[in-house]
């Protein structure tokens, strides 16, 4: 077991290998050149890297070339030849292959799901009521539906605008959401070492091993005294099993979240793709929906824990805090 001063040297490290990544992810990065900007020999990096990122930094390359891809994607303008060539791909259908394997879609129709929620069936019709109820039911928190609020929004499933038939199109819910009591743990670093994060915070409540059971929630707060800027805050909701009775280790925090009206949408997919996903329902969705933000955070809601392979199958609420305008 590592010393924890040695444990925290070597996150910064693998910190700065993963802003390097992210700096320029289609640029052809090797292990060796990794390894230097982590000042470790390439054998000690690889193996350090795996044991404190959960994956080797060649897949670490591949998810971050595709959500970053992903981001670009919610550009309406955007050309699926360009987002594959800067990504690092020789070709749209190479890129294609990776980014279905990926998220479970191929990039035009992830680009026709974003460009959904532009749609006025987005804004005013999206998963049935009972969807709503379980969504809450994931804090368990009792929701009281606004009738005015969410009777025409959770009437109908959304409609395809392409051929007019009723899918599972990405939707938009409403719902009122009782207060949260969470355990957290604020995240330092990119957000793509965010699930380390909630591993350690797993940890200090030593609840390693319900992992696949306990509930996380992540939660989003704007930092008021740099614009433009959020904190991050990895959270586990707290239950008989995880009392907020006993006095958290620090740095663990209790926190209550205020309740109120939430959009909520049900990603499936990556997780990587609720940044890009979070942009679209604020940038497109929101501005048209006639709500406003609120100040209280925005939230994601896990369902489950991802498992290696199956990260296209995880699923995760999006919960925009709203008032109406």
């Amino acid at each position: 077991m590592m010393k924890p001063s040695t444990e925290l040297d070597y996150r910064r490290r693998i910190a700065r290998v993963i802003e390097a990544i992210l700096l320029e992810p289609g640029a052809p990065h090797t292990l060796d050149s990794l390894a230097a900007v982590a000042h470790l020999s390439p054998y000690h990096f690889h193996r350090i890297y795996r044991a404190l990122a959960g994956e080797s930094v060649v897949e670490t390359v591949q998810r971050l070339r595709l959500a970053q891809a992903a981001q670009r994607l919610t550009d309406a303008s955007s050309r699926v030849t360009a987002v594959a060539h800067d990504a690092g791909y020789n070709s749209p259908q190479a890129f294609a292959r990776a980014f279905r394997g990926f998220t479970g879609v191929t990039p035009s129709e992830f680009k026709a799901r974003q460009k959904h929620l532009a749609t006025p069936a987005a804004s005013r019709r999206s998963g049935a009521a009972a969807n709503v109820a379980d969504a809450a039911n994931i804090v368990d928190a009792a929701h009281q539906p606004d009738a005015a609020d969410a009777a025409d929004a959770n009437a109908n499933l959304a409609t395809n605008p392409d051929d007019g038939r009723r899918s599972l199109w990405p939707a938009v819910e409403l719902a009122q959401i009782a207060p949260i009591d969470v355990l957290c743990l604020r995240h330092d670093g990119p957000i793509a070492t965010i699930g380390q994060t909630f591993r350690d915070l797993l940890h200090m409540l030593r609840c390693e091993d319900d992992a696949h059971t306990v509930r996380r929630v992540g939660i989003c707060v704007r930092d008021t005294a740099l614009k433009g800027s959020f904190r991050y805050l990895a959270g586990v909701v707290a239950s008989p099993d995880v009392a907020l009775h006993e006095t958290p280790p620090v740095p663990v925090e209790p926190l209550r979240v205020d309740g109120g009206l939430y959009a909520i949408h049900r990603l499936v997919g990556p997780y990587a793709l609720i940044a890009p996903t979070f942009r679209a329902l604020y940038g497109v969705w929101l501005p048209q929906s006639g709500y406003a933000p609120d100040t209280r955070p925005a939230l994601e809601l896990y369902r489950g824990a991802a498992r290696a392979g199956l990260q296209r199958a995880c699923v995760t609420d999006l919960m925009i805090p709203i008032r109406r305008d």
